[in-house]
Protein backbone atom coordinates (compact mmCIF):
# COMPACT_ATOMS: atom_id res chain seq x y z
CA UNK A 1 0.00 0.00 0.00
CA UNK A 2 2.69 1.96 0.68
CA UNK A 3 4.65 2.08 -2.44
CA UNK A 4 1.49 1.92 -4.87
CA UNK A 5 0.52 5.20 -2.52
CA UNK A 6 3.99 6.92 -3.14
CA UNK A 7 3.64 7.97 -6.74
CA UNK A 8 0.24 10.19 -5.98
CA UNK A 9 2.25 12.15 -3.32
CA UNK A 10 2.63 14.96 -5.32
CA UNK A 11 -1.16 14.77 -6.47
CA UNK A 12 -2.17 14.13 -2.88
CA UNK A 13 -0.78 17.72 -1.67
CA UNK A 14 -1.75 19.34 -4.46
CA UNK A 15 -5.57 18.82 -3.55
CA UNK A 16 -4.47 19.09 0.30
CA UNK A 17 -3.05 22.65 -0.38
CA UNK A 18 -6.36 23.63 -2.86
CA UNK A 19 -8.99 22.37 -0.08
CA UNK A 20 -6.96 24.53 2.56
CA UNK A 21 -7.42 27.76 0.08
CA UNK A 22 -11.16 26.80 -0.18
CA UNK A 23 -11.33 26.87 3.94
CA UNK A 24 -9.41 30.17 3.65
CA UNK A 25 -11.72 31.88 1.28
CA UNK A 26 -14.58 29.89 3.68
CA UNK A 27 -13.08 31.75 6.76
CA UNK A 28 -12.87 35.70 5.12
CA UNK A 29 -16.43 36.17 6.17
CA UNK A 30 -15.48 35.68 9.80
CA UNK A 31 -12.98 37.99 9.27
CA UNK A 32 -8.79 38.63 7.61
CA UNK A 33 -7.49 37.34 11.19
CA UNK A 34 -9.80 33.66 11.58
CA UNK A 35 -9.02 33.08 7.58
CA UNK A 36 -4.82 33.80 8.33
CA UNK A 37 -4.65 32.09 10.95
CA UNK A 38 -6.88 28.77 9.45
CA UNK A 39 -4.63 29.16 6.72
CA UNK A 40 -1.23 29.18 8.68
CA UNK A 41 -2.45 25.99 10.92
CA UNK A 42 -3.56 24.19 7.91
CA UNK A 43 -0.37 25.16 6.21
CA UNK A 44 1.44 23.95 9.35
CA UNK A 45 -0.25 21.26 9.44
CA UNK A 46 0.24 19.90 5.94
CA UNK A 47 3.97 20.45 6.80
CA UNK A 48 3.79 17.72 9.56
CA UNK A 49 2.27 15.31 7.41
CA UNK A 50 4.89 15.85 5.05
CA UNK A 51 7.67 15.40 7.02
CA UNK A 52 6.16 12.16 8.85
CA UNK A 53 5.67 10.53 5.20
CA UNK A 54 9.49 11.22 4.45
CA UNK A 55 9.96 9.56 8.06
CA UNK A 56 7.65 6.33 6.07
CA UNK A 57 9.30 6.27 2.85
CA UNK A 58 12.84 6.44 4.20
CA UNK A 59 11.58 3.08 6.08
CA UNK A 60 9.54 1.53 3.24
CA UNK A 61 11.18 3.33 -0.06
CA UNK A 62 9.27 3.22 -3.18
CA UNK A 63 11.41 1.70 -6.20
CA UNK A 64 10.94 4.30 -8.53
CA UNK A 65 10.67 7.01 -6.37
CA UNK A 66 13.29 8.27 -3.96
CA UNK A 67 12.15 9.56 -0.63
CA UNK A 68 13.11 13.09 -1.43
CA UNK A 69 15.08 12.09 -4.82
CA UNK A 70 15.38 14.00 -7.80
CA UNK A 71 14.29 16.89 -6.24
CA UNK A 72 15.23 20.44 -7.56
CA UNK A 73 17.71 20.96 -4.46
CA UNK A 74 19.27 17.71 -4.70
CA UNK A 75 19.47 18.03 -8.60
CA UNK A 76 21.85 21.18 -8.77
CA UNK A 77 23.96 22.27 -5.53
CA UNK A 78 22.72 24.93 -3.37
CA UNK A 79 24.19 28.37 -4.45
CA UNK A 80 25.52 30.05 -1.35
CA UNK A 81 22.90 31.85 1.19
CA UNK A 82 24.05 35.20 0.48
CA UNK A 83 24.07 35.03 -3.16
CA UNK A 84 20.80 33.13 -3.05
CA UNK A 85 19.43 35.72 -0.49
CA UNK A 86 20.53 39.04 -2.99
CA UNK A 87 18.72 37.01 -5.88
CA UNK A 88 15.59 37.02 -3.70
CA UNK A 89 16.15 40.22 -3.27
CA UNK A 90 16.35 41.32 -7.26
CA UNK A 91 13.27 38.75 -8.02
CA UNK A 92 10.81 40.72 -5.07
CA UNK A 93 11.84 44.30 -6.51
CA UNK A 94 11.32 42.91 -10.25
CA UNK A 95 7.80 41.35 -8.95
CA UNK A 96 6.88 44.96 -7.41
CA UNK A 97 7.74 46.72 -10.95
CA UNK A 98 3.82 45.46 -12.26
CA UNK A 99 2.61 47.71 -9.13
CA UNK A 100 5.38 50.76 -8.11
CA UNK A 101 3.86 52.87 -11.12
CA UNK A 102 0.47 53.17 -9.68
CA UNK A 103 -0.43 55.57 -6.92
CA UNK A 104 0.93 55.01 -2.91
CA UNK A 105 -1.98 53.51 -1.67
CA UNK A 106 -1.13 56.45 1.41
CA UNK A 107 -1.59 53.79 4.31
CA UNK A 108 0.45 54.66 7.41
CA UNK A 109 3.94 53.30 8.09
CA UNK A 110 2.43 52.22 11.63
CA UNK A 111 0.43 49.57 10.69
CA UNK A 112 2.60 48.20 8.88
CA UNK A 113 4.82 46.25 11.21
CA UNK A 114 1.77 43.93 12.54
CA UNK A 115 0.51 43.25 9.05
CA UNK A 116 4.31 42.87 7.65
CA UNK A 117 5.23 40.36 10.31
CA UNK A 118 2.24 38.55 9.67
CA UNK A 119 2.46 38.42 5.52
CA UNK A 120 6.57 37.21 6.56
CA UNK A 121 4.82 34.14 8.90
CA UNK A 122 2.07 33.38 6.10
CA UNK A 123 4.40 33.94 2.54
CA UNK A 124 7.46 32.23 3.86
CA UNK A 125 5.45 29.05 5.22
CA UNK A 126 3.36 29.09 1.15
CA UNK A 127 7.14 29.24 0.05
CA UNK A 128 8.18 25.96 2.53
CA UNK A 129 5.19 24.19 1.00
CA UNK A 130 5.29 25.09 -2.53
CA UNK A 131 8.61 25.23 -3.77
CA UNK A 132 10.10 23.45 -0.88
CA UNK A 133 7.59 20.37 -1.12
CA UNK A 134 5.54 20.75 -3.82
CA UNK A 135 7.70 21.31 -6.52
CA UNK A 136 9.91 19.23 -5.46
CA UNK A 137 7.34 16.40 -5.55
CA UNK A 138 6.19 17.00 -8.78
CA UNK A 139 9.65 17.27 -10.14
CA UNK A 140 10.70 13.75 -9.04
CA UNK A 141 7.44 12.62 -10.43
CA UNK A 142 6.72 14.10 -13.50
CA UNK A 143 10.18 16.17 -14.46
CA UNK A 144 11.49 19.51 -13.58
CA UNK A 145 9.27 21.45 -16.18
CA UNK A 146 6.08 19.71 -15.09
CA UNK A 147 7.50 20.41 -11.11
CA UNK A 148 7.84 24.67 -11.94
CA UNK A 149 4.51 24.87 -14.17
CA UNK A 150 2.30 22.68 -11.90
CA UNK A 151 3.38 24.54 -8.42
CA UNK A 152 3.07 27.89 -10.51
CA UNK A 153 -0.22 26.76 -11.35
CA UNK A 154 -1.62 25.57 -7.64
CA UNK A 155 0.44 29.04 -6.84
CA UNK A 156 -2.22 31.14 -8.86
CA UNK A 157 -5.40 28.62 -7.76
CA UNK A 158 -5.01 29.33 -4.08
CA UNK A 159 -5.03 32.94 -4.23
CA UNK A 160 -8.02 32.85 -6.93
CA UNK A 161 -10.32 33.39 -4.02
CA UNK A 162 -9.00 36.40 -2.56
CA UNK A 163 -7.92 37.83 -5.93
CA UNK A 164 -10.50 36.95 -8.75
CA UNK A 165 -9.73 35.44 -12.07
CA UNK A 166 -8.26 38.65 -12.95
CA UNK A 167 -5.05 38.20 -11.12
CA UNK A 168 -4.57 35.13 -12.01
CA UNK A 169 -2.12 35.42 -15.04
CA UNK A 170 -0.56 37.51 -12.80
CA UNK A 171 -0.07 35.10 -9.91
CA UNK A 172 1.11 32.55 -12.21
CA UNK A 173 4.27 34.72 -13.42
CA UNK A 174 5.06 35.23 -9.94
CA UNK A 175 4.80 31.36 -9.44
CA UNK A 176 6.80 30.40 -12.46
CA UNK A 177 9.89 33.42 -11.35
CA UNK A 178 9.09 32.19 -7.60
CA UNK A 179 9.68 28.58 -8.85
CA UNK A 180 12.44 29.97 -11.52
CA UNK A 181 14.36 30.72 -8.63
CA UNK A 182 14.07 27.98 -6.29
CA UNK A 183 15.45 26.01 -9.65
CA UNK A 184 18.21 28.14 -9.94
CA UNK A 185 19.20 28.86 -6.36
CA UNK A 186 18.46 25.19 -5.21
CA UNK A 187 17.29 26.82 -1.87
CA UNK A 188 13.70 27.42 -0.52
CA UNK A 189 14.83 31.13 1.30
CA UNK A 190 15.37 32.97 -1.52
CA UNK A 191 11.42 32.27 -2.74
CA UNK A 192 10.27 33.29 0.58
CA UNK A 193 12.70 36.65 0.52
CA UNK A 194 11.27 37.11 -2.92
CA UNK A 195 7.71 36.86 -2.00
CA UNK A 196 7.60 38.98 1.34
CA UNK A 197 9.20 41.48 -0.59
CA UNK A 198 6.28 41.20 -3.34
CA UNK A 199 3.43 41.50 -0.49
CA UNK A 200 5.34 44.16 1.09
CA UNK A 201 4.78 45.78 -1.68
CA UNK A 202 0.68 45.75 -1.71
CA UNK A 203 0.48 47.68 1.19
CA UNK A 204 2.11 50.45 -0.14
CA UNK A 205 1.08 50.36 -3.58
CA UNK A 206 -2.61 48.58 -3.81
Amino acid sequence: MIAAAAPRRAAALTVALLLTAIMRSLLLPIGELAAAVGFVIALAGLLVVERRMDSVLSRHPHPTLPTRGREIGQQRSETPFWLGAAAGVGVGLVLLLPVMGAAASGRPLSGFWGWGAAIVVIATLEEVVLRGRLQPAWTAEAGPVAGLVLSAAVFALIHLPRYGLGAMPLDFAVGLALGGLRAVTGRVAPCAIAHVIADWGAWFWL
